[in-house]
């Protein structure tokens, strides 16, 4: 019940943080020009993903954003509440006894850990692409940051049943290549950007959205693609 409250508290918390700080900016005109400079500057970074400066323009713009909403009176405030409401919930967990249950179990022999470096490795900065590479297959999780990542997978030997894709970025675009006889299901979050998903384009805001292939539970070969990219495209199409 007590996580219940402290989640509750913090939901209203940010609730209100974002329409005091829409309030505050709506009245004042020198940061609806920073956003509107800002709404621009990602607009255009976005139409130019694919390209070094459409990254900077995307950077410079979130930067301005982010600066004007810090910079508002409203957002010290509910900042300073924070350290409070975390101060006072910090002098009241002093105050409880921590009860540690110990409990005991038979030794049992160490197991073995082994570790392995995939072939498809994060990048922060800059363009990846892993085409027309052949590779030893692994699920692939990585961060691709800012850039453009393009991944071919039909340059592995696909295992029977479901693989895994977790792709994570900040701005730029994404584009997976998948065999025609691979289903797939995506699981995509953005806040701004285009999805293809083999010619089903659809433009999304802050939207957490998941597409998958008509065949997908009962194919011998599937693919789950986890996507995170607050800024940017998504593309996957057949090869």
């Amino acid at each position: 019940m007590r996580k219940i409250s402290d989640q509750n508290t913090l939901s209203w918390l940010i609730l209100v943080a974002v329409v005091g700080i829409l309030f505050e900016i709506s009245f004042n005109t020198d940061s609806l020009i920073s956003l509107g400079i800002s709404a621009v500057l990602i607009y255009f970074g976005k139409k130019k993903s694919s390209k070094s400066s459409g990254i900077i323009f995307m950077i410079i713009g979130i930067s301005i954003a982010l600066i004007t909403i810090i910079s508002t009176v409203f957002f010290k405030l509910v900042l300073f509440s924070v350290l409070i409401y975390l101060l006072f919930r910090y002098r009241k967990k002093k105050k409880e006894p921590k009860i540690i249950k110990v409990e005991t179990i038979e030794p049992t022999e160490q197991s073995k850990m082994n570790r392995k470096q995939p072939y498809i490795k994060n990048k922060f900065f800059g363009n990846q692409r892993i085409e027309r590479n052949i590779y030893e297959w692994d699920d692939i999780n990585i961060q691709c940051g800012l850039g453009r990542t393009v991944i071919d997978l039909s340059m592995t030997m696909l295992p029977l049943g479901e693989s895994t894709v977790v792709i994570r970025g900040v701005a730029g675009s994404i584009q997976l290549l998948v065999p025609y006889d691979i289903a797939i299901s995506v699981n995509h979050s953005s806040i701004t950007g285009n999805v293809s998903i083999y010619g089903l384009e659809e433009n999304v805001f802050n939207q957490n959205t998941i597409y998958f292939s008509e065949n997908y539970e009962e194919s011998s070969r599937k693919i789950k693609i986890i996507t995170s990219l607050p800024f940017g495209d998504l593309e996957v199409k057949h090869i």
